[in-house]
């Protein structure tokens, strides 16, 4: 079984390989795992889900013209989004099967402290720069990111990768959505 992952990001490319030996559904396959670059078409910071959904989508809708024989091509990715008077942290992963079926899915969102949400919201500044002036850890945004920050380590950018890729990958398989 092929899967094309639009990213090199190793903490990406792992949560997905840890996330495919843990799901019944790849068990006994073997799996090949091609990561690759693709363009979105929009912005390279989105800002709200929406956006966010359709970079997404894109990057996989690209991967499968530049490799077209895989049986699935993954994005994810996150950013933060402003509701009402705060923002918040999240995760979307769209999920595309050889017969251009797509499903989205979303980590669980984390509330961005308002030091962060005034520098990215009010003063336009982007996330890793401030990340890692306030952390001191040089690039912060690569490692660990900002549920790693702002979580105490208890949550991990890993960790949100694989719940969204495993929250996203039913959708394929299950009987219920195919009904």
């Amino acid at each position: 079984m092929k899967i094309v992952i639009w990213t090199q990001s190793a903490p990406k490319v792992e949560a997905i390989k840890e996330a495919i030996f843990k799901i019944p559904y790849f068990e006994g396959k073997d799996i090949e795992i091609i990561d690759i670059k693709v363009s979105s078409w929009i912005s390279d910071m989105p800002t709200s889900i929406e956006e966010n959904m359709i970079w997404a989508k894109n990057r996989a809708l690209n991967s499968k013209k530049e490799i077209s024989d895989a049986d699935f091509y993954i994005w994810m990715e996150g950013w933060t989004s402003f509701f009402w008077e705060k923002s918040y942290l999240f995760w979307v992963v769209y999920i595309l099967d050889n017969a251009w079926n797509g499903h989205f899915w979303f980590s669980n969102m984390m509330e961005v402290p308002e030091y962060f949400h005034q520098k990215i919201y009010t003063e336009k500044l982007e996330l890793w720069p401030v990340l890692e002036s306030a952390t001191w850890v040089e690039n912060a945004s690569k490692k660990n990111w900002a549920f790693w920050a702002w979580s105490d380590d208890i949550l991990t950018r890993k960790d949100q990768f694989i719940y969204a890729f495993t929250s996203a990958i039913p959708a394929f398989f299950n009987k219920y959505y195919k009904l």
